[in-house]
């Protein structure tokens, strides 16, 4: 079964000959899944069309709706639970209390009631994580996890809620949903750059993400912001001079007015010129390294990055292509918190066949 469902749904409407022909199986076995599929409610036929030989094919594909998922992520001390389809729609979003000291339990409990109040069994759980998710499932440099570094985090989740899981760095997803469904829709080569309490990036080569060795590659916020690299601690020296608490702090101390995002506050307040300009020098210098390095076609900031106003942009933007050798084009996350919806679904669909399989 898994066969067939991967290629329904990665080769869209599809005829039982050319799903036979996809697949490798005979014919009466491919009917035989159709007919199992159409049971549990997972495929539906959308038409017929010619075939060579004059009898029209009925084509068949999944229904999307039928499919969900639980994309579970911790902001602001808590757990956010939703509930999506495979076009990432959203049919419910609970938001549960989140404990440090235990993040396994309180994650597995978050995403346990959801499940139980889905209309049907969710193919997968994908759980955004902010840090480092290991070959082997570890995980590091993930605050919000820290009780949890080093164990085998995706395992155990799947032990406590009996679902399959996916954990995946959060940045990452927001970069596969920007490319499926956003302001990078369709391209290939790309560094996207998050803004937010730290700053990370994610690489996008050949429409693949790019982990590198031990999965840590865009770490951008440990950039050395002086030529001579130091060692590193939990937060990069990058991200502790230009992430979003660093700037708010350097507003605070330029005595500009608080209360609003304080990306939007720069860019309005003439007072904040300078500490403005700076922000936007640190950004453009780390999209260069990435675009002296990489090569990328885009350049996309998200995260707090979006608060920017049009002339801010358009100055970002001017010193990336200006400095960088084979200048790239910029542009802004459009998303925003369905980013993440997006990514999960594009991320699950690397592997389509392990979405459904026998009495699922």
């Amino acid at each position: 079964m898994e066969s067939v469902v991967g290629a329904l749904l990665s080769q869209g409407p599809i005829s039982r000959t050319d799903l036979a022909a996809a697949t490798g199986y005979s014919p009466s076995t491919v009917t035989g899944i159709v007919h199992e599929l159409q049971e549990l409610g997972y495929l539906h036929e959308v038409g017929q069309r010619e075939s060579t030989g004059g009898r029209r094919r009925t084509l068949m594909e999944i229904d999307r709706s039928a499919v969900v998922l639980v994309v579970a992520e911790v902001c602001q001390g808590s757990v956010r639970a939703s509930l999506v389809d495979l076009d990432a729609a959203v049919l419910e979003t609970r938001e549960f209390a989140f404990n440090a000291e235990d993040p396994v339990s309180s994650t597995a409990q978050a995403v346990s009631e959801l499940a139980a109040a889905a209309p049907r069994q969710p193919a997968r759980l994908v759980l955004a994580l902010p840090g480092v998710v290991g070959t082997d499932g570890t995980v590091s440099l993930a605050p919000d996890f820290a009780a949890a570094n080093g164990s085998q985090l995706a395992d155990e989740l799947q032990r406590r809620t009996g679902l399959a899981v996916t954990v995946e760095n959060d940045v990452n997803l927001v970069a596969l949903g920007e490319r499926s469904a956003g302001a990078a829709a369709g391209v290939d080569d790309l560094v996207l750059i998050h803004i937010a309490e730290g700053i990370g990036a994610t690489i996008l080569s050949g429409g693949k993400l790019l982990h590198g060795s031990t999965r840590s590659a865009g770490e951008v916020g440990f950039l050395p912001v002086a030529p001579r690299p130091l060692p590193h601690g939990n937060r990069g020296p990058f991200e502790a001079a230009w992430s979003t608490p660093a700037i708010a702090a350097a507003a605070e101390s330029a005595g500009l007015d608080s209360g609003g995002p304080v990306v939007g506050r720069i860019c309005s307040d003439h007072r904040a010129q300078t500490l403005l300009n700076d922000v936007l020098d640190a950004w453009a210098w780390a999209a260069v390294v990435c675009a002296c390095v990489l090569n990328p076609a885009l350049v996309v900031f998200s995260g707090d990055a979006v608060q920017l106003d049009d002339p801010a942009r358009a100055a970002l933007t001017d010193r990336i292509r200006a400095a960088a050798p084979s200048a790239p084009d910029v542009t802004f996350a459009s998303l925003g918190g369905a980013g993440i919806l997006h990514g999960a679904v594009a991320r699950v669909l690397e592997d389509p066949s392990a979405l459904i399989t026998p009495g699922g």
